[in-house]
Order: C-alpha cells, then sequence, then structure tokens
C-alpha cells in the first residue's frame, strides 16, 4: 500500500470516528485542518473532548504541533505563551472550559496576547444530554463578558473562512477570538454523545 492511501486510510480509521467512536463529517474535519493551515496555526493545545476529538485526531495524525492539557485554562495559557514565542496558536475545548478559563482569557486580552479559541458544546441547539446543562450556560456570556469577538459556524462550507477571518481579527487586534462548533456542523447527522 503507498503512504498516501496508508495516510488517508489512516485518516479514515481514527479521525472520522474519533477516539470517541463518533461519526465526523469528513468534509467539516477536512474544512478544519484547511483553515488551521490556512490561517498559519502551528500551535495547537485541547482537553479531550467528543465533540472536537477528530479535529484532534486530524491535527496529530497530519503533524500539526499540538499538546494535550489537564485544565482548560492552563491550555489556554499554554497556547498565549506559544504566541509570545512566535507561534499561531489554537485553543479547543467544550464550552464549560470558556467558564473555567475567564481569568486567563481576561489576562491575554490585557497582555494582547490572543489566541483562536474553538468551542465545541456550547450553547448552540442539538446538545442531547442533560450532563451538557451547565456547559451551555457559560461559553457565549463569558466571551460577551469580555467582549471577546466569536462566531457560530452553522455550515462546514464556512469553516476554512471563519477560521482565516477569526486568525485575522485575532492577529490584528491581538485579542482572543473564538469560533462555536453546534454538533450538526461537525457531526454526521443523527450522531450523538
Amino acid at each position: 500500500m503507498s503512504k498516501a492511501r496508508e495516510a488517508r486510510s489512516s485518516q479514515r480509521s481514527v479521525a472520522s470516528t474519533g477516539k470517541a467512536g463518533v461519526r465526523y463529517r469528513q468534509e467539516a474535519l477536512e474544512a478544519f485542518y484547511d483553515g488551521f493551515k490556512v490561517a498559519g496555526i502551528n500551535f495547537a493545545v485541547f482537553l479531550p473532548d467528543s465533540m472536537l476529538d477528530g479535529v484532534e485526531q486530524l491535527m496529530i495524525e497530519r503533524g500539526i504541533d499540538i499538546y494535550q492539557c489537564s485544565r482548560e485554562d492552563e491550555g489556554i495559557a499554554m497556547a498565549m505563551g506559544a504566541f509570545l514565542v512566535g507561534k499561531h496558536p489554537v485553543a479547543l475545548m467544550e464550552g464549560s472550559g470558556i467558564g473555567l478559563s475567564a481569568l486567563i482569557l481576561a489576562r491575554g486580552i490585557v497582555q494582547k496576547t490572543p489566541t483562536l479559541l474553538i468551542v465545541g458544546h456550547n450553547s448552540t441547539l442539538g446538545e442531547r444530554y442533560d450532563y451538557h446543562g451547565a456547559t451551555r450556560l457559560v461559553a457565549e456570556p463569558v466571551l460577551r463578558a469580555l467582549d471577546i469577538p466569536f462566531h457560530v459556524l452553522f455550515d462546514p462550507a464556512d469553516i476554512q473562512k471563519v477560521i482565516a477571518e477569526a486568525q485575522a481579527t485575532l492577529e490584528g487586534q491581538r485579542i482572543p477570538a473564538g469560533i462555536l462548533v453546534p454538533s450538526h456542523v461537525i457531526r454526521e447527522i443523527g450522531e450523538s454523545g
């Protein structure tokens, strides 16, 4: 089997289902990866999450410098630190992580150390489980309270463009910026988790 075919086969087996076994929309995963490449993202940090696991696995497979953290505020701090040494960072987490990270986000605003935030399990529709209830309550209110610009994705066709525009905003204004990802954008229709 050629290396290219092996790579494609590997992408389907891990990234298309993620480690959590959820089936992801391949076009959405590819759009995230392409958007990160177009935006110059070269450093990523994540706290494992079933919503964004396919994106994280694809980044690992394709060689973007990516680190797993144990707390979301720690991950955002790592991403902001990476910016200070010339990297273009992204932090991937669920909405509750934004709720836990208000202080480090405020510090990033004051110090002008931006990072791109990709946020799953947020206040958008499609959250099927009661244990995401508190998660849904915190992401957007914290982003609004800190005046951090954010965009809610509605169509996988917009992912690459929105990432590029968010990156332009955060680099130009040197502030964090967020992209909220509803389940219908990234998962196969009918998938839960």
